[in-house]
């Protein structure tokens, strides 16, 4: 299965959790998810990380080829959909405007539902947004369990 995933779950992974200082193995196995094509970011939340311009971006930047989808027309049309059916997308979307600045969580919902495949995030307002859209989303722990990670710690 391919998950689409939100720039919070790199961001705080990055900065909180798992800071490649604590476990580089983590972003090897992001790394691997991406190069089998297991999960993506939309060109937007590429955007988002990059605006960062820090070692999340450099590391990210890495994987650009194999990790980020840029729109297509089945994409474009979805996103269209969606503002027209569910003009409630576009409010959910603004209620997070602080740090949603490039809009991209209607994107992420957009090209989740073209991909059918969940999306990963935190974020309460994309979270409602992709409920409204009828597209699954899980946090992230949610996605590591489904994903089967395992971490081990050496002393």
């Amino acid at each position: 299965m391919k998950y689409c995933l939100d720039s919070n779950v790199f961001i705080n992974a990055w900065r909180q959790h798992y800071s490649p200082e604590i476990s580089m193995d983590f972003w090897t196995w992001f790394a691997n998810l991406a190069r089998n094509k297991e999960i993506f970011v939309p060109e937007e939340v590429y955007e988002e990380i990059e605006n960062g311009k820090d070692g999340l971006f450099k590391w990210i930047k890495t994987l650009r080829s194999d990790i980020v989808y840029s729109l297509d027309v089945e994409t474009q049309n979805i996103l269209v959909e969606v503002i027209m059916k569910k003009p409630e997308a576009i409010k959910l979307a603004d209620s997070n405007s602080k740090k949603n600045k490039n809009g991209a969580d209607v994107f992420i919902a957009a090209y989740a539902k073209r991909h059918m495949c969940p999306v990963v995030s935190n974020d309460t307002g994309l979270r409602e947004l992709c409920k409204v859209c009828g597209v699954e989303v899980l946090r992230d722990h949610e996605f590591f369990k489904a994903k089967k990670l395992k971490m081990n710690v050496i002393l």
